[in-house]
């Protein structure tokens, strides 16, 4: 499916800002116009992609918006799916944080792995494992700090 978003171009402080128009928050920026816009596609990619693996619907779009920063205000336009997020199955989560198939559920449930359901089988985002790995808790209680 097409997602369509406009957002707002602006220079400051040595970069080019791209605001998302209203009602979505945060925004990115680049180092020229060309980067900035690309940044802009990512922004968007990952914001459709978080909302199609909670399964939730996008704000309502609407365009026409004008600029509030002295800008230039520009629709950016992503072409997104479920099957282009780089997943693995839960199984295949498992395997590579080497915990178990119920450990990936409970992380899943808690919101700390990205994934949805794809018919019968539960796909965890790539993205979400590689994090995950980065971040690896260790075992046992957190050491008492003295101050």
């Amino acid at each position: 499916m097409v997602y369509v978003w406009e957002f707002e171009f602006f220079e400051s402080g040595g970069y080019v800002n791209a605001w998302p128009c209203p009602p979505m928050e945060g925004g990115t920026f680049g180092v020229d116009f060309d980067d900035a816009m690309d940044s802009a596609v990512d922004w968007l990619s990952g914001m459709v992609d978080a909302h199609l693996t909670d399964g939730l619907e996008l704000p309502e779009r609407s365009l026409g918006h004008e600029p509030r920063h002295g800008g230039t205000v520009i629709a950016v336009a992503v072409s997104r799916e479920l099957g282009d997020i780089p997943a693995m199955t839960a199984a295949d989560a498992a395997r590579e944080l080497g915990v178990s198939s119920a450990r990936v559920a409970q992380l899943c449930k808690a919101g700390l792995l990205d994934s949805w359901k794809d018919g019968t089988r539960r796909m965890v985002s790539r993205a979400s494992v590689e994090a995950r790995k980065e971040d690896v808790p260790t075992a046992g209680r957190p050491l008492a700090v003295t101050i």
